[in-house]
């Protein structure tokens, strides 16, 4: 139940890649940026109407999505032919991660009382600072279109697979999302190629303010409001010869991660990346 309310409490319109928050803050208030939508809809006209279905599983929880205003008006208003029920309810599991969300469903949660508990949501949530960082490799395919990997081994296996692609300028992609309800400046980028037996032993290399694409980079400080992402790119070919010191030295490397450095003073890292070496 509380993980189901936190991602309430912290989440954005479930219209794929609307940055719109659950709650944002206005004026310093807290508030309620969405709707309450149906999969199926609530009455006869509207929109996915299910005649068979029954009054209580039209407001049940498993039958709701939260829609910011402008997509809630799409989805259910003239267009409302090109979202069909399945794909709704695909967004639905995209947004909510089972644990948690189960047991809201499980609790007979319903449009009405979902209403109420966000509300008490609001009232709890206080402004906050939050960023989040995380890295993948990718390829340069022109000055605005970068292919993320996922991981270097994918990146390999890719490569192997599509070798014309191995002329395409591969890169280290650090994504940093001001996943809070307070902007928040980012100051700088590093890379920290970690070395040692156990990552938390480990000790770094580290690349502070490395600019390999000045044209392409956001140039710094650079603000984030709530709910925005930037991009920073560092070549791979840097980190790669890092990593050859590293081990020519006699360190065994252990990957590499990206830190944001914020106005604040504080500093955000990303997960551990494993590294592969590419042919």
């Amino acid at each position: 139940m509380e993980k189901a309310l936190y991602r309430l409490s912290r989440g954005t319109c479930y219209f794929p890649d609307c940055p719109r928050r659950i709650i944002e803050v206005v004026e310093g208030e807290p508030m309620v940026a969405v709707d309450i939508a149906h999969i199926y809809g609530a009455n006869p006209g509207s929109a996915r109407y299910d005649a068979s279905m029954t009054d209580e599983e039209r407001r049940a929880f498993g039958n709701l999505i939260l829609l910011c205003g402008p997509h809630h008006k799409l989805v259910d208003g003239r267009r409302r032919h090109e979202f069909p029920a399945d794909l709704l309810e695909h967004w639905k599991r995209d947004n909510e991660p089972p644990d948690g969300i189960e047991a809201l469903a499980s609790a007979g949660l319903t449009d009405e009382m979902l209403d109420t508990v966000m509300e008490q949501i609001v009232a709890q949530v206080s402004p906050r600072r939050e960023v989040e960082v995380d890295l993948d490799p990718g390829l340069v395919m022109s000055p605005t279109d970068i292919a993320a990997m996922g991981t270097m081994a994918g990146m390999g296996k890719i490569l192997e697979v599509n070798p014309h692609l191995t002329e395409q300028p591969k890169v280290l992609i650090a994504n940093i999302r001001n996943t809070g309800t307070l902007p928040v400046s980012v100051e700088g980028v590093d890379l920290w190629v970690v070395i040692g037996e156990v990552e938390k032993d480990g000790s770094a290399f580290t690349l502070m303010g490395r600019n390999d694409f000045g044209h392409s980079n956001p140039r710094l400080p650079h603000r984030l409001e709530d709910g925005d992402a930037v991009r920073w790119l560092t070549k791979l070919e840097t980190v790669g010869g890092i990593m050859q010191v590293a081990r020519a030295a006699g360190f065994t490397v252990l990957g590499v991660r990206a830190v944001a450095r914020l106005g604040t003073g504080e500093k955000v890292e990303s997960d551990l990346m494993v590294w592969v070496d590419l042919a």
